[in-house]
């Protein structure tokens, strides 16, 4: 790499597991235009808190060995051109305009420092990834796993508390289950196709636990009552299946829920180990686990939690979780090893942890479509349209 040639990248979230991934995509990028990569995440991460240092240095060793002050030089060219020696340290507001930011743009530009602070991902990347580029010929996921074996490295005592805690717990419990459950999501989608706002729960909840008022009740009526799909019910059918198959004797739970951790000692008792971290319950805010003095150590703990799960045998996480991915990006799992769970409603994906309202099966409509396909079924073998079936 050219010495006077750097990609400074910054944080597009500020949420550590969406920035690391962030990272990752942009290290590909740095490879590519065989620049320098410098990480710096300011002090308004949320993973940062108070301290006045590079966020991403509180958990992860230098990709490179250089800092941002090493880049603040009067004498160096910046892309976008409204970065400067001056201004380098400063968050741009603006960012999600995404002005000066295409893919191409930041590939092509010869200014000595590159700032990346939005989003790529591998997918979007690997065409402009050529053939003397270590990454050529891989799939997204096979990169992704190249480049946090190459850059990734937690800092040396955190990986002494995964250590530990493996050494304690987990080294003598193999075959291993690892589980990442979130919390119930507040957000609730409504596939009916009567109901386009998303907050059609909240106002006509009446619905669906006790009869509807007389005012209502016409209005309603056609489409047939909606079914509540309750969260994170896909997880105990998944993990039955591995315990049938293979003779776990410990199942690794990761949660940022009270609610789930008892739930799941309850259904599976000593099976179950868990770090012994930060949760909240159900009507608890997320901000309330960001206390600015002990922003570190929840950092730490989800990292932890991550890089157990990675030496366990099986893992079963959330599709819609950036931490499940970075899990299943940790190392070559074994693909029968491994499974990411979503919903499937029409063709669309929705997190496993959201509840889903479905339309409710109206009987006199299904009864009624049943009987004109009959009708049709029985016209088409009088007057042989179609052809029938052959006897083989």
């Amino acid at each position: 790499m050219a010495g006077d040639r750097f990609l400074l990248i910054k944080p597009w979230s500020n949420r550590l597991w969406p920035d690391l991934e962030h990272v990752l995509g942009q290290l590909l990028i740095a490879e590519i235009t065989n620049r320098i990569p410098v990480v710096y995440w300011p002090t308004l991460c949320l993973h940062n808190g108070f301290i006045h240092t590079n966020g991403f240095e509180l958990y992860f060793e230098p990709v490179s060995g250089f800092s941002i002050f090493d880049l603040a030089k009067p004498e160096y060219t910046f892309y976008p051109p409204f970065w400067d020696a001056d201004n380098l340290l400063v968050e741009d507001a603006d960012k999600d305009k995404w002005m000066y930011r295409s893919i191409g743009d930041l590939i092509s530009s010869d200014a000595n420092v590159v700032v990346a602070d939005v989003y790529f991902s591998i997918g979007e990347i690997i065409p402009f990834v050529r053939k003397e580029n270590a990454a050529y010929g891989m799939t997204a996921t096979e990169i992704y796993r190249y480049l946090f074996k190459k850059y990734i490295r937690p800092k040396r005592d955190i990986i002494m508390e995964v250590q530990g805690f493996y050494n304690s717990w987990l080294k003598d419990g193999h075959p291993l289950l690892a589980v990442h459950v979130r919390r119930e999501d507040d957000m609730i989608i409504d596939q009916r196709k009567d109901v386009a706002d998303e907050n059609y729960w909240t106002r006509y909840s009446r619905k669906y636990g006790s009869k509807p008022s007389k005012k209502r009740k016409r209005k309603y009526r056609f489409f047939g009552k909606g079914k509540m799909l309750k969260a994170n019910t896909e997880y105990h059918a998944e993990i039955q299946k591995i315990m049938n198959e293979y003779s776990i004797r410990k199942i690794f739970l990761l949660t940022d829920s009270e609610e789930v951790v008892e739930e799941y000692r309850k259904k599976y008792g000593d099976l179950i180990v868990c770090t012994d971290c930060k949760r909240l319950s159900r009507n608890d805010p997320a901000y309330n686990m960001e206390n600015p003095m002990v922003k570190r150590r929840r950092g730490i703990e989800t990292i932890k939690d991550a890089y157990l799960a990675a030496r366990c045998d099986f893992f079963i996480g959330n599709d819609f979780s950036n931490l499940s991915r970075a899990i299943y990006r940790m190392k070559d799992w074994p693909q029968e090893n491994i499974k990411l769970l979503f919903r499937q409603k029409r063709k669309r994906k929705y997190p496993v942890n959201a509840k889903i309202i479905v339309p409710g099966e109206n009987k006199l409509l299904s009864t009624l479509s049943g009987f004109i396909k009959k009708i049709y079924q029985g016209i088409k073998k009088r007057l042989h349209i179609g052809g029938g079936e052959i006897d083989r």
